[in-house]
């Protein structure tokens, strides 16, 4: 995956500036929660301290004890609620949670890579509420899973820990996973659009998730 900006841009994020473009990567299942196919990431969201105001969202996160994947919550460990509010002018779909390397939860549905460092990855879920996975317990507008401007979203984390002791909802950082790069802040995740991949590409993409699977598993 890569993240560009243009000219002074990319000067003025290394100060705190806002900058954040389109980005790159791949999302593909493991045999977890729930299934999506391959999907290509195309945006990112996060602080508006770091990203454009196209693409920002508030955040808070507080501790909740119901689960998200039932299958694989740990009932010992509290899972999080992360609230996000959409401080853009637009109607958002298809937006999942992507963890940083070093970040771990539980009701994954697959991995996210950016492909620039070997065996990094991310732990990945759609923000959805159907499927056995079902992070997305409440939206303050219509409950149809399209984030509305000054919508306010509630999801879980599962079970998550980060070794920093960061927060969930810490979303500073331009790029996902392993291409993740921090300004402002070290952030734990990325708010990320994905599309489904264009059938031209599944068959490759399919081919490089085996290949990382292969490296998830080892």
């Amino acid at each position: 995956m890569k993240r560009t900006c243009a000219g002074l841009s990319c000067a003025l994020v290394a100060v705190g500036g806002v900058c954040a473009e389109p980005i790159e990567g791949i999302y593909f299942d493991v045999p977890t929660c729930d299934n999506h196919g391959p999907q290509i990431a195309v945006e990112e969201f996060g602080d508006p301290t770091v990203f454009r105001p196209d693409e920002a969202i508030d955040h808070i996160s507080t501790l909740i004890n119901e689960p998200a994947c039932i299958a694989t919550d740990n009932p010992q460990l509290p899972n999080s609620l992360v609230e996000i509010v959409n401080l853009t002018d637009r109607f958002l779909e298809d937006l999942y949670y992507v963890g940083d390397p070093d970040t771990v939860f539980t009701n994954v549905d697959g991995i996210a890579d950016a492909g620039v460092i070997p065996d990094l990855h991310g732990l990945a879920f759609r923000i959805d509420f159907v499927g056995s996975n079902r992070p997305l317990i409440f939206e303050s507008m219509t409950p149809d899973g399209v984030f509305e401007p000054g919508e306010i979203w509630h999801f879980i984390v599962q079970d998550y820990f980060h070794p920093a002791g960061l927060a969930p909802d810490a979303f500073f950082s331009i790029g996902m996973a392993d291409a993740s790069f921090t300004p402002v802040d070290i952030s734990s995740a990325s708010i990320v659009r994905m599309v489904p991949a264009p059938a031209s590409a599944s068959v490759l993409l399919l081919a490089i998730a085996g290949f990382r699977r292969k490296r998830v598993d080892a």
